[in-house]
């Protein structure tokens, strides 16, 4: 029994070193990949900070030219163009203004004649009522007048 017992630790010991030599190759592939990687992140670490360098300057640039990074356009002229915008547009709105005060005065005096001819028109209008009625009791008279004439002719001639 003893010796199969050792037999067996032999299979067992054979069956670890096995093992064992497998983790070794495993080990080492492992840490060939990891050294290879290692130096791949070295060189993108590198990569990136020339490409921040890069957009450093570039942001430089555009920001010496005035330009805007993200549209591509001249902060320059677009302030320029907002200012001239914003002066436009005040210019239009005190001429504006300045036109609604001008109507505003023109309208009050409009107003004013209106009154004045809705009353001038109003007296005229009563003027020539009380001219009617004058008319009126003026043609009863004539009628009156012109009856008692025909009446007196007819006594005469009588």
């Amino acid at each position: 029994s003893r010796y199969k017992l050792e037999a067996e630790l032999k299979t067992k010991n054979q069956l670890l070193e096995t093992a064992k030599q497998q983790l070794h190759s495993r080990l080492a592939g492992a840490q060939g990949t990891i050294k290879e990687l290692k130096e791949e992140n070295e060189s993108l670490v590198q990569e990136v900070e020339k490409l921040k360098k890069f957009q450093e300057t570039c942001m430089v640039i555009l920001e010496s030219r005035n330009i805007d990074p993200v549209t591509g356009s001249n902060i320059l002229e677009e302030e320029e163009k907002t200012e001239e915008c914003r002066k436009q547009t005040t210019l239009l709105t005190e001429k504006l203004i300045e036109e609604l005060r001008l109507f505003n005065q023109t309208t009050g005096q409009e107003k004013e004649a209106l009154q004045t001819a809705m009353a001038k028109w109003e007296s005229a209008e009563e003027q020539r009522h009380q001219s009617l009625e004058k008319h009126s009791s003026f043609q009863a008279e004539i009628k009156e007048c012109s009856a008692i004439l025909d009446e007196l002719e007819h006594l005469l001639v009588m």
